[in-house]
């Protein structure tokens, strides 16, 4: 099969993030209210779950990315993966959505694994999809343009789950919000969508040799992380960028739909609100992707944490301003959130070149390792956090109706732990070394241009 040329470049790699966001909004968006509203497990048990999973799958990151690393086919080193392991996911995924016939703490427990088992799964086929980024191309300016690409058809997945998922659950469901069914049939559709994506990702891309690459390998080892982060000023930054901006999207995205819930009487439906915001977030990527190109990275990183925290500010401070249903501040906040999947996989690329500058070694698995692991960990300790935060204030799943001290604790939330958590970040990446033209410098210097 020739190489694919122009556009075809870009989407043949990001048509497989809209496939893996079709698992990822829907843990984000869905399962916490999934195991809440459908299974009957209290917020706190819930969020318990979620942080497991999320932990698991978390240091199982660096093995899968250590491993991956070292695959040598007639397919390439990462496409394989992306490959064979689309399959089992798609499976694991609507094993995720089944309530198996048990109580108590054996309910908890298959739940539990149900939940590991669909990590290990999605780690296997993400890991390589992303480190396959670091393949694609060696400038910095047209890494973010696939980042760009990539996350177009990332948040298409997004607003596919957000505008999709509880339309398929009241259809297959009797026009129940809460079917067990329903959310099944919808996960089983998700998975066949998911796994298209994915077979499309590998049939649409091809991988170049990395500059000055040796054969050598570190072995799977979660260890060989530390030194590789270490050693990488760049890469130890822009973890804790990563960590903090990755918390602040998830403790908007896990309690949307309890917030959505406790605004029934003003709020359109959940689709709705969800659409609204996945529309935003979709919209801003070309905008977002040509202001990176043009100012920089850094530039793009402090206007996006600044807008989503104006935003906050004006929910906080006015209250949701509503119009058809849909809380305006949502809407900005899915505009400004957008930057950031164009940033940190543009990003995160070049953080490989800096470390093989610095240390002689291209570690491409303890990058991509990594990042993937502190997104994780950050996501789970916000689950559980949100599960915490949801007791504390009162939501009960068995009231048709919550209390106005519940709506405006979730509230407070949705305005503070975003805004505290970006507003690090931008701190933090006042001190990042990187820049586009060391970058290019670095490449010239590894590859033996200079």
């Amino acid at each position: 099969m020739a190489t694919a040329t122009g556009f075809g470049r870009y989407a043949g790699y990001g048509v497989g993030d809209f496939g893996l966001n079709i698992y990822w909004n829907a843990l984000s968006l869905v399962l916490m209210f999934w195991y809440a509203e459908v299974v009957g497990l209290s917020p706190a048990v819930a969020g318990g779950i979620y942080f497991v999973g999320m932990a698991w799958d978390a240091v199982t990151d660096a093995v899968v990315a250590s491993l991956s690393a070292r695959t040598r086919s007639r397919f390439g080193t990462y496409r394989p993966h992306i490959l064979f392991g689309g399959v089992a996911l798609g499976a694991s995924f609507c094993a995720l959505f089944w309530i198996p016939p048990l109580e108590g703490l054996a309910l908890i427990g298959a739940l539990t694994l149900a939940h590991i088992l669909f990590r290990t799964a999605y780690t296997i086929v993400a890991v390589p999809y992303s480190a396959l980024a670091s393949r694609l191309s060696y400038d910095s300016v047209e890494r973010t343009t696939f980042s760009g690409v990539r996350m177009f058809f990332a948040f298409a997945g997004l607003l596919t789950v957000s505008g999709l998922w509880f339309p398929l659950v009241r259809t297959f469901g009797g026009g129940d919000d809460t079917d067990a069914l329903g959310f099944q049939l919808a996960a089983l559709i998700g998975a066949v969508i998911a796994t298209v994506a994915l077979t499309l990702c590998f049939a649409g891309t091809r991988e170049r040799p990395p500059p000055g690459q040796g054969n050598d390998y570190p072995p799977p080892s979660l260890w060989r992380f530390i030194p590789a982060i270490r050693h990488n000023h760049a890469l130890a930054i822009l973890l804790g960028m990563i960590f903090l901006q990755s918390g602040a999207v998830a403790s908007l995205l896990i309690p949307l739909s309890f917030f959505i819930e406790v605004n029934a009487p003003v709020f359109a439906r959940k689709e709705v609100v969800m659409t609204a915001y996945a529309s935003a977030t979709l919209a801003s990527i070309p905008a977002w992707t040509l202001f990176i190109r043009r100012f920089g990275k850094k530039a793009g990183w402090a206007l996006a944490c600044g807008l989503a925290i104006l935003c906050g500010l004006d929910l906080a401070i006015s209250g949701a301003r509503v119009i058809s249903g849909v809380p305006l501040q949502i809407i900005g906040y899915g505009a400004a959130f957008g930057a950031f999947g164009v940033l940190v996989w543009s990003f995160v690329p070049d953080t490989v070149e800096y470390g093989q500058w610095k240390t002689g070694e291209r570690n491409e698995g303890a990058v991509f390792g990594s990042v993937l692991l502190v997104q994780k960990l950050a996501g789970g300790l916000m689950g559980l956090f949100v599960g915490f935060m949801l007791s504390e204030v009162g939501y009960d799943i068995e009231a048709a109706t919550q209390s106005e001290a519940t709506a405006e604790g979730i509230r407070f939330h949705i305005f503070l732990v975003p805004s505290l958590l970006l507003a690090l970040s931008t701190l933090l990446i006042l001190r990042l070394p990187l820049n586009r033209r060391l970058h290019a410098r670095i490449v010239g210097q590894i590859g033996g241009q200079e």
